[in-house]
This record gives C-alpha cells, structure tokens and sequence, in this order.
C-alpha cells in the first residue's frame, strides 16, 4: 500500500524535475526523496520517472497518474480546511476581512450591531488591502470593493453601489481653484493610485487614459492614504464618497456615472455551510437594504 505522502513527493518531482530540486522545495533529504519515489513506484506497479543524468522525467504510466494525484493533493487540502472550519466553529469564531476603508466605515459597525444580538459569537477582523484567499481559509468572509467577484467557488452577495467622485481640500480650492470636469483635471495637479490598482478597478481603468501622466505627482496605495494625502498635498484625487463627504477639510469637485464601484458580501462555499457564518450575512444583506 502506497503512503499518501509519497504521492505529494511524486507531485513535487513531477513539477520541479529532479529530486534536488523536490527535496528543497519539500524541505527533505535528497536521498529520501529518491527513495520514496523507488518505494511508491514498486507500491503502484509501475515507473513513474525516466531517471537520467539531466533529472527525472515523466513516463508516460506517470504523465497518467498526474491528474489523479493532482485531485488526491487537493482533496487533502479541503480536508485541512474543513478541520480548520471546524477549529474555529469550536471556538464560535468568525474571520472577516476588508480594506482599511470598507473596514472602518462598514464592517465594523455591521459586526458591533451583529454582536449585540449575538454576543456568543466572536469576531476576527482582518483589514488589508489585498484580497485574502477565501478559498484557502484565509478568512471566513470577506467585504469587497469591485464590480464583480470571479470565482466558482464562493457565495457572492452585491450589498449596495459606491459612489466616487473627484475631492481637493479646501487650503488647494481656495488658491488654485477645482476642476468640473474629467477633462479639466489635466490643469491641475493628480493624485492617482498604483498601476495595478488603476487596471484592477473599472472606475480608476476608465479614468487612466485621460489624465495626463505628467500631471501625476504622486500615488496613494489605499483609500485612507489617498484621502489623508488630499488634505496635505497640493492636487486632486478620486474618492468615495461615503469616505470623503464626512471630512471637514474636503471639497467635492464634481463626480460622474462612470465613477461607481460595488461593495460584495463573500464567502467560500466551504465557509458557507456554517450556520453562524450564514446568519451573519443575512443580517448584512438585511440591514443594508434597510
């Protein structure tokens, strides 16, 4: 009988083509490495490698055993997550995650409103910028800014449509006046996001290609950044406007109907069959469409 662990060492071989090359990215000895592939060899019947001075190379019976190894790894792995759901519906925990933003102006509101009528429930939040993997437990929910969730795998709830507009502050509009316009933002000063923001959200992608990119001065890797950078620095920027009205020191220039996001509710399936997990977003979806 085959170990299941030698079938993780084949995929290791398998992908990286020698057994030096599996043992450091498997954190073993070379010679373990080799030997085992030997023992699950002879376990299964069959070669697995051609063995030669250049690494190993697959035969064809191991060209055929990589699909069905491949499903073996990832069924171990849902079994980690599932024991690691389990962990944390013992200890009547949920992980949420959201940007710094969406955190402080939503999430955390939802769950203190939550708690009062749950306080048996404990929650674990998460703010960060990048969007955390679902799918790999890395979290339990997640509330997203984007304008649509991909992935098969996860339970996506639209909550509600953002609103952005283009924000000066008040010290920049009284001596360097404000724009009205997409087009008038090129007489002034821009404050912009990272590229692979600016390509990732579809507001900030239709808003790109007309600034004119030496009118950039700098840019803000996040909400908050940008919104505390409009109050210091001499430009404009985008902003939503849930974000940017409530400030004393900020000036709305104008906004458009392409400047709108949506916000998401998600969840992976895994996540999903937790009653807890469910009701908490029930009461989400319900409260904001009150």
């Amino acid at each position: 009988m085959y170990d299941w662990n030698d079938i993780r060492i084949f995929l290791a071989v398998a992908g990286e083509g020698s057994t030096l090359a599996a043992s450091k990215t498997l954190n073993m000895n070379q010679t373990t490495v080799s030997r085992r592939i030997t023992a699950l060899e002879e376990a299964l019947g069959v070669t697995l490698f051609e063995r030669d001075t250049r690494g190993y190379a697959l035969t064809a019976q191991g060209s055929a055993m990589i699909d069905v190894a491949g499903h073996m790894a990832a069924a171990a792995g849902n079994v980690s997550l599932r024991a690691e759901h389990l962990v944390r519906a013992s200890d009547g925990k949920i992980r949420v995650s959201a940007a710094h933003s969406v955190m402080n102006i939503w999430v955390l509101p939802l769950v203190s409103g939550f708690r009062q009528l749950n306080p048996d429930i404990f929650f674990e939040t998460n703010a960060a910028e990048h969007y955390v993997s679902l799918e790999n437990g890395e979290a339990d929910i997640a509330v997203r800014a984007a304008d649509t969730i991909k992935g098969d795998t996860l339970i996506a709830k639209k909550l509600l449509t953002v609103h952005w507009a283009v924000y000066c502050s008040k010290a920049y509009l009284a001596s360097h006046g404000m724009p009205g316009c997409v087009e008038d933002m090129n007489s002034h000063c821009i404050l912009s996001y990272p590229e692979p923001m600016m390509q990732s959200v579809g507001l900030l992608k239709w808003l790109e290609p007309q600034l004119d990119p030496e009118k950039i001065v700098s840019t803000a890797d996040s909400i908050v950044t940008m919104s505390a950078s409009l109050r210091t620095e001499s430009a404009v920027g985008v902003l939503p406007c849930v974000e940017a009205d409530p400030i004393a020191d900020l000036v709305k220039c104008f906004s458009h109907d392409k400047l709108v996001s949506g916000l998401w509710l998600v969840a992976s399936r895994e996540s999903y069959q937790d009653l807890r997990v469910r009701k908490f977003m029930k009461y989400v979806t319900e409260f904001i469409a009150r």
